[in-house]
This record gives C-alpha cells, sequence and structure tokens, in this order.
C-alpha cells in the first residue's frame, strides 16, 4: 500500500467528513436562531454523555475491525476478513441495543444526578435510540476501511448529516411552539434519524460488493469465532478506552463548567447560554477542521498495520512521516484562521449581534494539538501498542481537570476550562510523540513538516487582516469581507507553500 492510496483514503474521507461538518453548521445556524443559546445549551448537555456511550461502538470496535481486515488481506485471507466482520457485526448489534435501551431508561436519573435542567430529557429522549444504528454502522465501517475502500463511508457520512439536518431542523421548527426543551429534544431526534438513513446506506454497499470469495480454500486454517471475539475483544478494549476517556474530556465541561459557573456568581440561565456558546457556537467550528485529523485515524490503522504485519520498516517509516506533515499542512492554517478571525467567523454564521467568538479564539488553537494527538495515536495503534495511548490519554485527562478546576473559578470563567483542554491535548500529543520516537527509529524534517507551514500560516495571517480591513472599507459589509478574507488566505497559504516546495507536485508516490 502505497503513501498515495493511504492518503486518498483519508482525503476521501475527510472531503465527506467536511461536506457533512458545514451540514451541520447550517444544522446549528438555523437550530441557534430557533432556540437561542438557552435552547443550545440544553441540546448540548446530553451529546457528552452521548459520545462516551457511543465511542464503544464508534471508534473502539471499527478501528479494531478494519486492523484485523487489513492483516487479513495482507496475507490474502478473504474469507478470514469476510468471517471478522460477521462476528464484529454480531458483537456490536448487542453492544448497540444495551447502549440504547440504557439511554432511554436512565434520563430522568442521568438529569437527577447531574443536577441539570428538567427540559434536557427530551433532548436525551431525542438521542436514545442513535447509539444502535451508529453500532450497526460502524460494523460495516469497519469492514470497509479495512479494505482501504473509503467510498462507502463516504457516502454515509453524508446520508447521515443530511438526515440530521432536514429532520433536525424540520421537528424543531414543528415543536419550538411547545416550549425549547421540547424544540431541543426534536432536534437531537435528528441524529437519530441521521444515523439510521447512514446504517441503511452502509448495508446497501455491503449487499452490492461482491469481491470477496466467500467460499473457504482451507477449512483447517480459519480462525474459530471465540480466537476473533478475544482478538477483536483485546484490541477494541484499549481503543474504546482511550476513546472514552477522549470523551470524558467533553464530559467534564458539561458536569463542572455548569455547576462552577453558577457557583462563582452566574444565574443558571446565564451558565446555560455561556455552555451553549461554548458547545453551540466555539467546539462546532473547531471540530470542522478535526474532520481531517479523524480521517487521517481511520486510514492510519489499517495502512500501518499492513506495513507493521509485513515488517516493512522503510515503508512503515514513509507512512509515519506522511502522516504527520499532511497532518500539520492542514491544521496549522486551519487553528491560526478561526483563531484571528473568530469573531467575524461567529457573526458570519450566526449573526453579528451574536457572541462566542472570544472563547472561539482561544479553543481554536486547539485544533493542531488534537489533530496531531489523533494521528499519533492512530500509528501506535496501528504498531499494535495500543495501550500506550491510553495511559496518556488518562494523564491528559488529569491534566484537563487540574487546570480546568483552577481556572474556572477565576476570573476567566469558561476560558478556564478551554486552556485546561488545551494544555490535556497539548500532554497527550508530546507523550504520544515520544513513546513513537521511543519505537521506532525516524527523522522528522523539521523546515519541511513544521517551519515551512509555519511561515506560509504567518503569510497568511497578515494577508488575512490586510484583506479584512481594506475589503471592509470597500464592500461596508463585514460577512462578505469575511468570506473574502478566507479565500485569500486559503490562497496564500497554499501559494507560499508551493512556492517553498512544501507540496510536492513532482512525486507521484505521495501527494505531499
Amino acid at each position: 500500500m502505497s503513501n498515495n492510496k493511504f492518503l486518498k483514503g483519508a482525503f476521501i474521507l475527510a472531503f465527506a467528513g467536511l461536506f457533512a461538518k458545514f451540514l451541520g453548521i447550517f444544522f446549528k445556524i438555523p437550530l441557534q436562531r430557533l432556540i437561542h443559546d438557552e435552547g443550545m445549551g440544553l441540546f448540548g448537555l446530553p451529546y457528552p454523555i452521548y459520545t462516551v456511550l457511543l465511542a464503544v461502538s464508534l471508534i473502539g470496535f471499527p478501528a479494531a475491525i478494519s486492523k484485523l481486515i487489513s492483516e487479513k488481506i495482507a496475507v490474502d485471507d478473504l474469507y478470514g476478513a469476510r468471517r471478522v466482520f460477521r462476528v464484529s457485526f454480531f458483537m456490536l448489534f448487542i453492544i448497540g441495543m444495551f447502549t440504547s435501551l440504557f439511554l432511554f431508561f436512565s434520563a430522568n436519573y442521568i438529569i437527577e444526578l447531574l443536577e441539570w435542567p428538567s427540559e434536557a430529557y427530551y433532548s436525551i429522549i431525542g438521542l436514545a435510540l442513535a447509539p444502535f444504528f451508529v453500532s450497526v454502522m460502524s460494523a460495516f465501517r469497519g469492514y470497509f476501511q479495512g479494505m482501504q475502500m473509503m467510498m462507502p463511508t463516504a457516502v454515509s457520512q453524508i446520508v447521515e448529516q443530511i438526515g440530521r439536518v432536514v429532520i433536525g431542523v424540520g421537528l424543531a421548527y414543528l415543536f419550538v411552539g411547545r416550549g425549547v426543551g421540547f424544540a431541543a429534544g426534536a432536534a437531537s431526534f435528528g441524529a437519530t434519524a441521521g444515523a439510521f438513513f447512514g446504517m441503511i446506506v452502509m448495508i446497501i454497499s455491503y449487499f452490492s460488493y461482491n469481491g470477496f470469495n466467500q467460499t473457504p480454500i482451507d477449512h483447517k486454517g480459519i480462525e474459530k469465532t471465540w480466537d476473533i471475539i478475544k482478538r477483536i475483544t483485546w484490541l477494541a478494549l484499549p481503543i474504546t478506552v482511550g476513546a472514552v476517556l477522549s470523551s470524558v474530556m467533553g464530559l467534564i465541561d458539561s458536569i463542572i463548567v455548569h455547576s462552577r459557573l453558577i457557583e462563582s456568581g452566574f444565574t443558571v440561565e446565564g451558565a446555560t447560554i455561556l455552555y451553549g456558546q461554548l458547545t453551540g457556537k466555539a467546539v462546532t467550528l473547531m471540530n470542522v477542521p478535526l474532520t481531517f485529523s479523524m480521517a487521517m485515524a481511520a486510514s492510519l490503522v489499517p495502512a500501518i498495520s499492513e506495513s507493521y504485519s509485513r515488517r516493512k520498516n522503510y515503508e512503515l517509516i514513509e507512512k509515519i512521516v506522511a502522516g504527520i506533515k499532511t497532518t500539520v499542512i492542514i491544521a496549522l492554517p486551519a487553528a491560526v484562521g478561526l483563531s484571528i478571525m473568530s469573531q467575524e467567523i461567529v457573526h458570519l454564521l450566526w449573526g453579528e449581534t451574536e457572541a462566542g467568538g472570544e472563547i472561539l479564539k482561544i479553543l481554536a488553537l486547539n485544533v493542531v494539538f488534537i489533530s496531531l494527538a489523533q494521528t499519533l495515536t492512530s500509528i501506535l495503534q496501528g504498531m499494535n501498542k495500543v495501550f500506550l495511548p491510553v495511559r496518556n490519554l488518562i494523564i491528559g485527562v488529569i491534566v484537563k481537570m487540574v487546570v480546568s478546576n483552577l481556572l474556572l473559578v477565576t476570573y476567566l470563567n469558561i476560558i478556564g476550562t478551554v486552556i485546561g483542554t488545551i494544555a490535556g491535548y497539548l500532554v497527550i500529543m508530546l507523550l504520544n510523540y515520544f513513546e513513537l520516537k521511543r519505537l521506532i527509529k525516524f527523522k522528522i524534517n523539521l523546515k519541511e513538516v513544521f517551519i515551512k507551514p509555519m511561515i506560509s500560516a504567518i503569510v497568511m495571517v497578515f494577508g488575512v487582516q490586510l484583506t479584512f480591513k481594506y475589503s471592509l472599507g470597500i464592500v461596508t459589509i463585514e460577512a462578505l469581507s469575511t468570506l473574502i478574507s478566507i479565500v485569500v488566505g486559503v490562497i496564500l497559504y497554499f501559494g507560499m507553500l508551493l512556492l517553498m516546495g512544501g507540496v510536492d507536485r513532482k512525486n507521484k508516490s505521495s501527494f505531499f
């Protein structure tokens, strides 16, 4: 598998993910205007719990499935790859069913335990069935990703998000007259509907694909079902724990931020509004560029696993360096751009009177740390070092909790938890990198990987600021000036990168 192949897969997933994220933004824009910051707070409160529960089906098992399938394909065991999928499908079916039942029947208990507003009940119920559909869908995604076939996953992501936007916003509009809490719950149901449609796409793709020979050649070489279950569980468990710990970053916010803001003098409504600005605006925009790092992680695990299992060290190092370099090239300008244009982007999407840009200005810097942490985690997982990222995540979560708790009670209020989150992911990124350097000897060309993108980003900053200033004086419309500045920034960044040779146009084996 060449660098070109796994990078191509990453870009296919990234394109679909970005398209889905932009749909998600346009989901939250009308929703924000419909139910406002208080409603967005009610809408956002249950999501960290939802993502923690989904971590099992959405991240842990698909990564394990794709890794095992890629190993089977590496030795031309196509029938074995099909058996891995079938066993994992039934495992995820059961897990998804129990997760949905738990969320549905424990809604009132969760609200009472975490002292949330009672209206959050509707948002939890709206999400209750989503884990089942996502679990089933994730089994199919792991199957196709293990074969480095990213198109079915990409299509399902787009369909899933379209269903979420259309049904979520539509239902919120229909039920807003019954109260902001009920409208937030109706919007949450959009995630369930979208997951259902995404699952249908994956099922159709699976039965349309006939590339596997379903007849085993050597019955003696067939791996037993129980052995497959043990291998999937052994690989999925640490990845799942790591995913849960990542989700805990957000769960910590939903638990401590709301209550600590009230303790420091905010009203319940004021704390909910501030939390809505964090999750409804800043986190939403930060998650857009993180789509690429998630796509890179999904593509890297089977690619690294293939090279590692075949002991092709040169090819392995090539993929590691290419993955890190591509992540930096995409994440750095995204972080800088969101930071310097934070308030203008919030105004562009939600209106000129909307707040939240000051939160995004700082949180945007975390794009680089999260992206590199995810890429390095996927490399370690592909090399069978699945427990090391878990340990590093635990350390990062502890750092976040300590820093957030210390700063939330100061004048920084919600900015304190943003700084805590950045500190946590910075620690995770550094620990992952040091572990990878310890395990395998490889060199990163600092000039190519970091310095050229940084110089390009600095040029982009000056260009964007000047463009915004002068275009605003000419067109006098902030939204239009913001769009012009973003386009100029993208052109300047990649133009500078091309001029300095940061993007290799001659090397056909690798995009970068």
